[in-house]
């Protein structure tokens, strides 16, 4: 198994290359500048230009991109244009929030969709089975930002219960106090991002749970007079929940990432408000430090999917 991590670990170099690369042209083809929107009836040409001169802007591309990539292994990720501080400290601000969130999401999505898609596969056709197979095809369909402006407006707005912007109540002191006031903010959005994201999760393991009770070993287990609820449990079950199991490396990277509706709509102080944010003030050096970190938490889903399948099935492990 080692030598298969190795192999992906080595395989990823030349991606994570040709992604800093195509993500520092397209951040160059961009229109305008990062002092564009510090013109001001009192700025003069020279000025702005000199500022250009300062950022190497007027450098050609390859010196640029080198001199990019150099900072970055150095730790030295850029000034941001907007918030006037380093990219780094900015991040890492916003990336602890947008962890917090997208641990609840996964954590909820999984408790939401293995109950139903268990109820879905194993009452095949019934009237459960066909109210869930709706929930998913309702779920799949709504776009996400209408599906959260929705829940803002019945629960943040109609009903109250929940803050609708944010990420603590302001004044809060103490540190229980201060936890609680994070899982109130938390709890509307990370529910609705989990009923969104059970859609692939519940129609995977229902079609999972079908295909294995035609299986040979199942029709085995039964004909050797073993009770239904066993053979279901070790056999169909317990293969079923094995490709489930892989799709966590996934499930929380690209949550990580993957935001940016939830966290505009409800004002929160995460990564995907921060990119959003980033784009139209054309923040050139926080847009393309998250765009390859973005990158690159797609590059390490695949591998931790790959690791955790690897652990959970030994049949595909490759020595």
């Amino acid at each position: 198994m080692w030598k298969t991590i190795l192999r992906r670990v080595l395989i990823m170099i030349p991606e994570i290359i040709i992604l800093s690369i195509l993500i520092f042209i397209m951040a160059k083809l961009m229109p305008g500048d990062p002092f564009t929107g510090s013109i001001t009836p009192q700025t003069s040409a020279s000025q702005i230009h000199q500022l250009k001169v300062e950022a190497g802007l007027y450098d050609p591309w390859p010196e640029q991109y080198v001199r990019w990539v150099k900072n970055i292994f150095h730790g030295d990720l850029g000034i941001s244009y907007q918030y006037k501080t380093s990219v780094a400290g900015l991040i890492a601000s916003r990336a602890a929030n947008t962890l917090w969130l997208s641990l609840i999401t996964v954590v909820l999505s999984y408790v939401i969709a293995i109950p139903l898609g268990i109820i879905a596969g194993r009452f095949e056709n019934s009237r459960a089975d066909r109210g869930i197979q709706l929930y998913n095809y309702i779920s799949y369909a709504i776009p996400p930002f209408v599906f959260y402006l929705l829940g803002v407006w019945l629960f943040g707005y109609t009903l109250g219960w929940v803050p609708t912007s944010g990420s603590v109540s302001v004044g809060v002191s103490g540190t229980g106090a201060f936890i609680l006031s994070r899982i109130h903010h938390m709890i509307l959005p990370a529910v609705l991002m989990a009923l969104l994201s059970t859609t692939s999760t519940v129609q995977y393991l229902r079609s999972e749970i079908i295909d294995s009770k035609t299986q040979d070993y199942v029709k085995t287990a039964r004909a050797k007079g073993v009770p239904e609820k066993t053979v279901f449990n070790r056999h169909i079950l317990r293969n079923s929940l094995l490709p489930i199991a892989a799709f966590a490396g996934y499930s929380i990277t690209g949550l990580l990432g993957g935001s940016v509706f939830v966290e505009t709509v409800f004002s929160y102080p995460g990564m995907g408000q921060l990119f959003i944010n980033s784009i139209t003030n054309r923040d050139y050096s926080v847009i393309t430090v998250l765009v390859l970190l973005f990158g690159l938490l797609n590059l390490i889903g695949t591998l931790l999917s790959d690791i955790i399948l690897s652990i959970v099935d030994p049949r595909v492990r490759i020595e």
